[in-house]
C-alpha cells in the first residue's frame, strides 16, 4: 500500500504460471514481503542489512544479511529497512520439493515443518548467526546465476544445487520448532535410514519383521511412521535404494552383472534382471551398455 518494489530482472508476480522452481532478487525499503502462491513455499535471503521484521504473531526480529525466511502462502511479514536492501528467494512448489527430498533423512524435518500449515511464521525464521557461511554461498551462487531465468528446475546445474539447499535447510530449522513426540518419530526414522544402507547388501536384515524389532516398534505401526515421514513405502524404499547401488556399480564398477548381484545380496542374476528392469526399463547389461556409449551422454 503506497510502498515502491523495484524487481530485476522480472517481476515475480509477472510469471504466469509459476514454474517448479524460480529463483529472484530484487530491492524493497519498507513493506509487506512478497508471499509465495498456493501449494508453493519461498526460501527468502536478506542479500543486505534489511534492517527489523515483523509477523502476524506481533514478533520482530533483525533482518541483517544472511537472515533466512521460509515463507508460506498464508504468511505476513513486515519489513523496516531504513535504505533500500537487496532480497532474494528461491520459490519452488511443493511437488518439486517433494521430488528432492523423497528418500532422504531430511524428509522427516520438512514433514515436520509442513505440519505447521500455509503459515510459517516464526518457526520459517533463521537467525542470519545460525545460517551455515556454506549455505549463505550456495544461495549467493543460484541468485548470481540464475535469477529471473526459466527453466532453473530442468538446469544441469542449477537444480542439484536447489535440491541441496533444501535438504541442508530441513533440519535447521526443524528441531528448533517440533514436538518432543515428533522429533522423536524422526529420529526413529533417520536410525532405520542409517540402518538400511548399512545393511543393503543383508536382504534378510532389511524385512519389515526383523526392521519392526530391531527398533522395538510393532510391523504396522513402523511401516505407518516410516510413510508419514519419508512420503514413501519403506518395501518401495528399501527396493530403490537397493537399485541405486546396483545402477552405481554398474556405471562406476567392472564387475560382471552376476558379481554385482552377489556382492548385492540378490537371490540370482534373474531375480536382479527382473527388479531392475521393472524400474529402469531395461536390463543391466543393457543399461550399462546404453551409458557407455558416447551418444548417450548429455552435456545439457
Amino acid at each position: 500500500m503506497g510502498h515502491t518494489y523495484s524487481f530485476y530482472p522480472v517481476s515475480i508476480s509477472a510469471i504466469p504460471p509459476p514454474e517448479p522452481l524460480h529463483i529472484a532478487e530484487w530491492v524493497v525499503t519498507s513493506g509487506p514481503l512478497q508471499v509465495p502462491p498456493q501449494s508453493y513455499l519461498a526460501l527468502l535471503l536478506a542479500l543486505d542489512d534489511a534492517g527489523t521484521c515483523h509477523n502476524q504473531e506481533g514478533l520482530t526480529y533483525a533482518c541483517p544479511a544472511g537472515t533466512l525466511l521460509l515463507l508460506g502462502p498464508a504468511d505476513r511479514w513486515q519489513l523496516n529497512s531504513q535504505q533500500p536492501a537487496r532480497l532474494a528467494w528461491l520459490c519452488f512448489s511443493l511437488d518439486y520439493l517433494a521430488s528432492q527430498i523423497a528418500g532422504h533423512s531430511q524428509a522427516a524435518d520438512w514433514q515436520l515443518l509442513q505440519a505447521h500449515g500455509a503459515a510459517l511464521g516464526s518457526a520459517g525464521h533463521l537467525a542470519a548467526s545460525k545460517v551455515p557461511p556454506a549455505l549463505v554461498a550456495l544461495l549467493t551462487l543460484l541468485v548470481d546465476c540464475y535469477a529471473g531465468r526459466r527453466g532453473v528446475a530442468q538446469d544441469a546445474l542449477a537444480n542439484p544445487l536447489a535440491g541441496t539447499v533444501l535438504r541442508a535447510l530441513g533440519p535447521l530449522l526443524a528441531p528448533v520448532h517440533s514436538e518432543p513426540t515428533a522429533t522423536h518419530a524422526a529420529s526413529v526414522v533417520r536410525q532405520v535410514l542409517a540402518y538400511i544402507r548399512r545393511h543393503a547388501a543383508v536382504p534378510d536384515r532389511l524385512h519389515l519383521g526383523h526392521l519392526a524389532q530391531e527398533f522395538a516398534y510393532s510391523p504396522s505401526h513402523l511401516s505407518a511412521l516410516f510413510r508419514q515421514h519419508m512420503r514413501e513405502p519403506l518395501h518401495q524404499y528399501i527396493v530403490r535404494h537397493r537399485l541405486q547401488l546396483v545402477e552405481n556399480q554398474l556405471q562406476a564398477s567392472v564387475l560382471t552383472v552376476s558379481q554385482i548381484a552377489d556382492e548385492l545380496g540378490f537371490v540370482d542374476v534373474c531375480h536382479l534382471n527382473k527388479q531392475f528392469k521393472k524400474r529402469y526399463h531395461l536390463t543391466p547389461t543393457e543399461y550399462r551398455r546404453q551409458r557407455r556409449r558416447p551418444s548417450s551422454l548429455s552435456y545439457a
